[in-house]
């Protein structure tokens, strides 16, 4: 059996010939060169030639020549996190739509794959990075530098010590609030913490505004009911079985705040595990509000902080900066709003707290 031979693959040569102009003439027609002087005739003709020969640019070698890729690196840190997917989805609709790809990757907790980002930078694999990871501090010169040579960083939900690289947000201390408002007026005052994050110095700085509103609406702040744990749900489980270890019957909180949804799930199957009904003995609301969210059982109270949204705003950032480099940058901050579903209910009343499962 003989195979037929591979078509050639067209090139500007060959749309030049076919269209009787010089490949520069066809070169500054593909780039659409804004200063070329040449006649809509010559255009129609290479257009023409473009199409009959199937043509397509060398997109590599195009980007040499203009030292852009129209790529938009995105670093996360979880691949498992339905979070990180949502805020990529914004992230690369924005970007799509207005001619740019994404290549993403997934630190998995790795600082050597986070500084290995801003090396695509250096070698101009891509045109600008969107940083959704921090799991370390000893790159924040190498970051810094970079801005200074005027590369784009943009960073989404991470708190970075640089005011120029144009931060996406959202108001943590308004979702902090609106939680805490929910479990009070349910008239829970033994409120306790899964506070499960990569490294506690960096994002310590979250729970600690927590409390801080806890302590204003005047509820009671019991460090035995604070668990601090890594950011895999693994570690949300058992942080979860730590509490109820450590805190018997009526020594518990009678409401959870679960620093994501990610974690969540965790917490949710060791209560179960241990025959406590949410939210009957005990009230679980957490962050994020993913896709999950609506399908835990119970059903999961969520703060929403438009992941997609945030992506969406990131990108758009970023490809406006690279527009206008010089742009005044400022604080993009997106407002949460909470989602009350079955996994928060009443306080149950002291008589009623224990039986057997607490």
């Amino acid at each position: 059996m003989t195979t037929k031979p591979r078509a050639k693959r067209a090139t500007s040569y060959d749309v030049a010939r076919l269209a009787s102009v010089s490949q520069t003439t066809v070169s500054l027609i593909v780039n659409e060169a804004p200063t070329a002087n040449i006649s809509q005739e010559t255009r129609a003709r290479v257009h023409a030639a473009i199409a009959q020969l199937d043509y397509h640019p060398h997109e590599a070698a195009r980007s040499l020549r203009r030292r852009s890729t129209h790529d938009i690196g995105v670093v996360i840190p979880d691949a498992t996190n339905p979070h990180y997917v949502d805020i990529i989805a914004g992230i690369e609709a924005h970007a799509g739509a207005n001619g740019y790809s994404t290549f993403v990757s997934a630190t998995g907790f790795d600082t050597s794959s986070e500084r290995r980002s801003l090396q695509w930078l250096k070698q101009q694999r891509i045109d600008a990075l969107i940083l959704c990871s921090l799991i370390g501090t000893d790159w924040y010169e190498d970051a810094r530098q970079l801005l200074e040579q005027g590369y784009t960083i943009t960073t989404l939900g991470i708190p970075f010590p640089v005011s120029d690289t144009g931060p996406v947000s959202t108001d943590t201390e308004l979702g902090e609030r609106l939680t805490l408002e929910h479990l009070a007026a349910l008239g829970h005052r033994r409120i306790g913490y899964i506070y499960g994050v990569f490294d506690q110095q960096i994002y310590g700085a979250r729970l600690q505004r927590c409390l801080a509103v806890q302590r204003e609406l005047g509820l009671p702040v019991i460090e035995d009911w604070v668990r601090r744990c890594g950011p895999t749900r693994h570690e949300g489980y058992h942080a979860m079985e730590s509490l109820l270890a450590a805190c018997a019957g009526a020594e518990r909180p009678t409401a959870l705040v679960v620093v994501n949804d990610h974690l969540a799930l965790g917490v949710l199957a060791a209560l179960h595990r241990a025959g406590i009904a949410v939210p009957t003995a005990m009230s679980v609301s957490s962050f994020d509000n993913t896709n999950l969210a609506p399908y835990t059982i119970p059903s999961l109270t969520s703060v929403d902080v438009e992941a997609r949204a945030m992506g969406e705003r990131a990108a758009r950032l970023t490809i406006e900066r690279l527009s206008d480099p010089q742009q005044r940058l400022a604080l993009v901050q997106v407002e949460p709003r909470l989602v009350v579903r079955d996994s928060t209910g009443p306080a149950p009343s002291a008589s009623g707290r224990d039986m057997s499962d607490l």
